[in-house]
């Protein structure tokens, strides 16, 4: 009776949602509160979670082998009948195996044998002249092969191998669940909540590409049919879903025209569909706020060089800040420039990219674009991701602006003191200081801008949307200014940034010096500290860099920057000037490393990548990344990007084990080859693929179940062209056939990271 009255109390709650998909998993039948936790591990809390959470593959008992045909290696499903049992004890009483059952079976082609270990309890299911149905890999004994622990099932004798599904499923598993359970309950909840598959794409959609409905594509992915043309593996073994051509090129396994890929075809369209029409919502609602139109600057800073600019008249800044810059602007910046001007004095807040290779100028167009908004009153803020590089860009725009004394920037960090963090806190909201430049502590409740008109965010990879969203949030739909120094691919850009317009800066400043890559292993070692001497000899300076902090047990073979540091100043320069800087030091002893650096009074900084971002010193020439097989190409390129920046030739030095994989090998040389950050990125997405570069299971916005903007490229343009289409015809989704998009759209928003419907 008890059971019944928690059956019905399930039954029931399950009917007390609006979408059923979104029914807590603990009310699907054979799930209650334990396995529910089990299931919370695998980011499952829903019936939508649930049917989302898809095989990693396929075991196949529906091709049988005969005996005769098996290989080395190969994972095969065989029926035979036994022909013989043995079982025995190991013949060390201290061995783990206490039972170990040997079985011989035949079929119609040859013999092989089989052995189980501890599993004893096979022998009451199983006898001589049983039908067993065996799947496993198999490997050669005795010249004859043999299947060591396969799965098994004792056929009925009137029901055969037509008793068992064609192909199982393999889910993603964690402590608590086997494939059977996982099996069990997503069946029992699709049976009941298939319905609840509601269809929501266009019509249109769904005839122009061919694909199944979200019902059937769900149905397909979970238990599909021996001829839906689903990739299949054997125990403990990954279908290749995805490999490459010669030019390494990605190509899909299976054919697009099968069930099964039409079905995982139609799902990834389906996330990046509603990822491409919420970031044009985005856009669109930022775009429907009033913004602000900043006054055009007087004169025009490109057009003009004749008239006398008058520092006390704001509207000539930018034209006085350009004409007082100590060098001169490449074209790719001054038409970037002329973009973002554009922008800024249109009503529309502007939402904009700004791409740029390291030491390409994104720091000068970020300032002429923050003299625009304080040329017409309003306040602009940078977002930096360390404390600094929000010292080094005041630094650097007080030292470009000197031409216009009524400038005043306020720096914001965390380490401040509690006086000049009041003082700048109140310079801000008064609106004497005209720029912030800070890291987090710019979010701050306490941090309020009297007019702010423009926000600057560098490096956005190191920031929320969260956070960006909260900067965005203490004006009145001020412009956003978004810079990057690592180079995104197109597909990429779709779904971190498809909610902006975009610049690029392609061409580095003229005059640059040469910036050489070189990779070696350890036993020439000796050799790179001889040529560093060389370089500190004719007072240059150097960094060295390192995967960790510390050494580690599990990894001993990982350089550490205590063991380098300890290594370089006691054993190759005793006689120069070695500091160590990483993320455990304090923010108060970062900057006066680099004070001492920028000073002249260190020679070599052992460090980890907590240089990695912005440090700017014109004297370092040289750096040496020590265990360079342990970083991405983007990160090693980002790095390097810290020396070449004065006028002497530069060295990056990238040393590694003498065995490394080949994809590690690959990237080394890619690195010797170009300076190309846009090469680079690609290069670095096609041997690593976009989570490692980018994590972009979440792009930005939304986390990704199964779309790779990668792999699935086309599907992401499909999808983009498609929200477009969509948008521009009725961009409120009012019509009556887009009613169950709308409903979709608004779910998934909840699913963003920081975003919510209003």
């Amino acid at each position: 009776m008890k059971n019944e009255t928690a059956r019905s109390s399930k039954k029931s709650s399950s009917k007390s949602f609006k979408d059923g998909l979104e029914t807590p998993v603990m009310y699907c039948p054979s799930v209650g509160p334990k396995r529910a936790q089990s299931l919370e591990k695998l980011n499952i809390s829903t019936v939508r979670d649930l049917l989302w959470h898809l095989p990693r593959s396929y075991e196949d008992y529906h091709t049988i082998t005969q005996i005769t045909h098996l290989n080395a290696g190969q994972v095969a499903t065989v029926v035979g009948d036994v022909v013989s049992i043995e079982e025995r004890s190991p013949a060390s009483r201290f061995s783990k195996v206490r039972h170990i059952l040997n079985v011989q079976v035949k079929d119609a082609t040859a013999y092989m044998k089989v052995v189980w270990f501890n599993q004893q309890f096979l022998v009451k299911n199983m006898h001589v002249g049983s039908r067993v149905l065996l799947h496993g890999k198999v490997e050669l004994y005795d010249y004859l092969p043999q299947m060591s622990s396969p799965k098994v099932q004792v056929l009925d004798d009137n029901k055969g191998s037509d008793s068992l599904p064609d192909l199982v499923p393999l889910y993603p598993l964690c402590e608590g669940l086997t494939q059977n359970i996982v099996h069990k309950i997503i069946q029992k909840a699709f049976e009941r909540f298939s319905k609840e598959c509601v269809e929501f794409l266009p019509e249109s959609i769904l005839k122009k590409y061919d694909y199944p409905s979200r019902e059937e594509s769900f149905r397909i992915l979970h238990d599909p049919k021996p001829d839906d043309g689903a990739p299949t593996s054997g125990a403990g073994q990954e279908p290749e879903l995805f490999k490459q051509d010669e030019q390494g090129k990605v190509l899909q396994a299976g054919s697009p025209e099968t069930p099964w890929e039409k079905a995982r075809r139609r799902l990834v369209f389906e996330e990046f569909l509603l990822h491409q029409f919420i970031l044009r919502r985005i856009n669109g609602s930022r775009k429907k706020g009033q913004g602000i139109a900043h006054p055009k600057p007087e004169p025009d800073p490109w057009l003009d060089n004749e008239t006398i600019l008058n520092p006390d008249d704001k509207l000539c800044w930018p034209a006085l800040f350009v004409r007082n810059l100590p060098f001169q602007l490449t074209d790719d910046q001054i038409k970037v420039c002329r973009e973002i001007a554009q922008d800024m004095i249109l009503p529309d807040p502007m939402s904009r990219l700004l791409q740029g290779d390291v030491g390409s100028g994104k720091t000068v167009v970020s300032l002429f674009a923050m003299l625009i908004a304080v040329s017409g009153g309003s306040q602009a803020s940078l977002m930096v991701p360390t404390e600094i590089l929000a010292q080094q860009h005041a630094a650097t725009i007080r030292k470009l602006t000197q031409s216009i004394p009524g400038l005043r920037v306020a720096v914001l960090r965390g380490s401040a003191k509690a006086k000049e963090r009041r003082e700048n806190i109140e310079a801000l909201a008064s609106g004497e200081a005209q720029i912030a430049v800070g890291t987090h502590a710019l979010f701050q409740e306490k941090v309020q801008f009297k007019n702010l008109g423009l926000v600057v965010v560098d490096e956005q990879h190191k920031f929320g949307v969260n956070q960006r969203q909260k900067m965005i949030e203490k004006g009145s739909h001020p412009d956003l200014l978004v810079a990057t120094a690592t180079p995104i691919p197109r597909t990429l850009s779709l779904t971190m940034f498809g909610d902006m317009d975009v610049s690029l800066i392609q061409s580095l400043p003229p005059g640059r010096p040469d910036l050489i890559s070189r990779w070696t292993t350890w036993g020439k070692e000796k050799k790179v500290w001889e040529f560093v001497d060389e370089r500190i000899e004719e007072g240059q300076q150097v960094y060295v860099v390192c995967p960790i902090i510390e050494p580690s047990e599990e990894m001993p073979q990982l350089p550490s920057t205590e063991e380098a540091f300890e290594r370089l100043s006691e054993t190759f320069f005793p006689h120069r000037r070695v500091a160590i800087l990483h993320g455990r030091h304090s923010a108060e002893d970062k900057e006066d490393l680099m004070a001492r650096m920028q000073a002249g009074e260190i020679d070599v900084v052992v460090a980890t990548t907590v240089i990695e971002v912005g440090v700017d010193l014109p004297n370092a020439t040289v750096m040496a990344v020590l265990g360079a097989e342990r970083f991405g190409l983007a990160q090693l390129h980002q790095l390097r990007g810290r020396v070449g920046r004065g006028t002497e030739k530069s060295y990056c030095i990238l040393i590694t084990h003498p065995n490394i994989a080949t994809y590690a090998e690959e990237r080394m040389r890619v690195l010797e080859k170009t300076r190309d950050g846009f090469k680079i990125a690609d290069e670095d997405l096609r041997l690593r693929g976009p989570g490692e570069q980018f994590g972009t299971r979440q792009s930005g916005h939304i986390n990704f179940r199964i779309a790779d903007p990668v792999q699935d490229g086309e599907l992401l343009r499909q999808a983009n062209q498609a929200a477009s289409d969509i948008y521009q015809q009725d961009p409120d989704l009012k019509l009556p056939e887009h009613n169950l998009l709308k409903k979709e759209l608004i779910l998934a928003f909840n699913r963003m990271e920081s975003y919510r419907p209003s």
